[in-house]
Parts: C-alpha cells; sequence; structure tokens
C-alpha cells in the first residue's frame, strides 16, 4: 500500500536508513553492493546531511568516534541499497502518482532559508544526495509496509508481547508546577495571595528564581527519580489540584501545584500502536539482514568492513 509521506516531515525525520548517492559523486570507493557502488564524497555527505537533521555537531566527537559512525552510517546506506534493489522494476508499488510534484517541493523546502542552504553549500551536499534521500523515504516505507503485511499474526503477537510485558507497562508520574523561593517567609507570602485569588502563574513569574519562572513554573511531566527526594515526596502524595505548603530542599523553599496525576498500568489499546510498530520493526530489521546477506556485497576499502549482525 502507497503512503503519501509529507514533505515538511522529512526534513525534520532521522535517518534510520539511508541511500546510497548519485552515481556522479566522486571520492573513494568503499563497497560495491550489485552493479552500484558506494563511495567516499557519498558518505561524507550522508553523515554530514543527517548530522543537520538531527542538530548533531559531528566536530565535537573525537577520531574514533568518528570512524565508528562512519561504518555505521556505511552499513545503514548497504541496507537500503539491498532494499532499492529489491524493488528494482516494482517502483510502482513505492512511489505515489505525484512523486515529481513532491520532490519539487521538497527540494523547495529543503533549501528554503539561508541556514540550510548555506549549510548544503558548506558540507558540498549536492542536488543528488537530497534527491536520494527523498526517494528512500518511500522505499523504506514500502519495505515496512511489506514487512508488516507478511506478518499474518501480528494483532495475536502484539497481544501476547503486551501481557508478557505487562510491568514495562506501568506508568508513574505526575504534572506539576512549582515557584521556587529562597526564605520560607516568602513562600508564605506567595500562598497568602494564591489563597487571595492570585494566579499561581503570575505568582510564578514575579517570584520564582530559577528558569521555569518564564513558564509560569511549569515542570511539565515526569515520573519518580527526577526531583529531589523531598520535593518527590511531596508531589506524589498530593492529589490533582492541590498547592502544597512550602517545601524544602536544598535548592530554597516550593510552593507545588499539582496539574495531572497517571498512576497504572496503561491499558492494551493505549499502548497497542507503538507495540506493533516495534514488531515490525524488529521483524523488518531481520529481514534486512537476510536481504544483505543474499546480496553481492564487496568491500573496496580496507579502513570499513561488514559490521556483525547481532
Amino acid at each position: 500500500m502507497k503512503k503519501r509521506i509529507a514533505v515538511l516531515l522529512l526534513i525534520v525525520m532521522a535517518m534510520s536508513l539511508v541511500a546510497c548517492g548519485g552515481a556522479n559523486d566522486s571520492g573513494t570507493d568503499l563497497v560495491k553492493v550489485g552493479e552500484n557502488t558506494i563511495n567516499e564524497s557519498e558518505l561524507e555527505q550522508y553523515l554530514a546531511f543527517t548530522a543537520f537533521i538531527q542538530g548533531i555537531d559531528i566536530t565535537q566527537f573525537p577520531e574514533e568516534s568518528m570512524a565508528a559512525i562512519k561504518t555505521q552510517m556505511l552499513d545503514d546506506m548497504i541496507a537500503m541499497e539491498c532494499i532499492k534493489q529489491h524493488y528494482a522494476g516494482k517502483e510502482g508499488e513505492v512511489f505515489p502518482d505525484t512523486i515529481d510534484e513532491d520532490l519539487k517541493s521538497f527540494m523547495d523546502e529543503a533549501k528554503g532559508t539561508e541556514q540550510i542552504k548555506s549549510y548544503l553549500e558548506a558540507n558540498k551536499i549536492s542536488d543528488d544526495i537530497l534527491t536520494d534521500f527523498f526517494y528512500n523515504q518511500y522505499y523504506r516505507q514500502a519495505y515496512f509496509d511489506e514487512v508488516e503485511k507478511g506478518m499474518t499474526t501480528l494483532d495475536a503477537d502484539a497481544q501476547a508481547y503486551y501481557d508478557a510485558n505487562l510491568d514495562s507497562f506501568k506508568v508513574d508520574e505526575v504534572t506539576a508546577s512549582h515557584i521556587l523561593v529562597e526564605k520560607e517567609a516568602t513562600a508564605q507570602e506567595i500562598l497568602a495571595k494564591l489563597e487571595s485569588g492570585e494566579k499561581f502563574e503570575d505568582l510564578a513569574k514575579e517570584y520564582g528564581t530559577d528558569g521555569t519562572k518564564d513558564q509560569g513554573g511549569s515542570l511539565g511531566t515526569f515520573g519518580r527519580g527526577r526531583m529531589v527526594k523531598e520535593f518527590e515526596d511531596a508531589v506524589f502524595a498530593m492529589e490533582r489540584g492541590e498547592i502544597s505548603e512550602p517545601v524544602k530542599t536544598e535548592f530554597g523553599y516550593h510552593i507545588i501545584m499539582l496539574a495531572d496525576k497517571n498512576q497504572g498500568t496503561r491499558t492494551y489499546e493505549e499502548t497497542k500502536d507503538s507495540i506493533i510498530s516495534n514488531l515490525v520493526s524488529q521483524e523488518a530489521q531481520k529481514q534486512i539482514i537476510e536481504l544483505k546477506g543474499a546480496a553481492k556485497i564487496e568491500y573496496l576499502n580496507d579502513e570499513y568492513t561488514p559490521i556483525t549482525e547481532g
């Protein structure tokens, strides 16, 4: 089944599987997959583009880490090339009828800001690389759809996984805000204003001494083990809508407001989609290993060797 991939999503997707670049790229040949060759230039461009998408500064990694990252990236490129060859002659199963228009929109979007355009130019990321990246999201989706279609007992397997792993679906978390001040007297002053009807968020902005003050004191949603003991003991003992007395910690005095509390076990219906997604991903990775095993793969540079599949 074909699925259109939104252009804006493509530019922010983390690439778990990448792809081979254009045949005209220059650089030392690294590996040959069937009749197609992946070279050093393509690997460098994909690494730079992936880092940009994920917001990672790869210049901060030590040399030994970069070697491992490049090896993994090359392995992902090999995997995607195997998927592409799996669909050779069956591209109609992969691409929507609007593929040409979608590609143009993607290229326009990718170069839509000076920041992105400058990065692409500085790292010599070619249009061929961007085009392959775009196409290969469809190849990857088509392959995962094919794998899922072949998992005829997927619903039963998902239910069985849920039943066997109930502990992993337990939830114990709260959504809370706080106002942190240095002195207990200030905390009592805040409580008095709250009792007279003043808004918690306004008082957090006025009195708060930490970074949450600009968000009205919001701490978001968190589980146990995230806060210091005194704060955790207090907040997890509260009821929804409750405002605490001053809670003393090493940081000062906290007035806590509990917005929500979620304790128990997530239901199967709540977790079904994520379980199925994980099961399909695991099966797809197994089948990709089989694809690679059946493919004619020849390493052309001693610096890179196959990753041992485990």
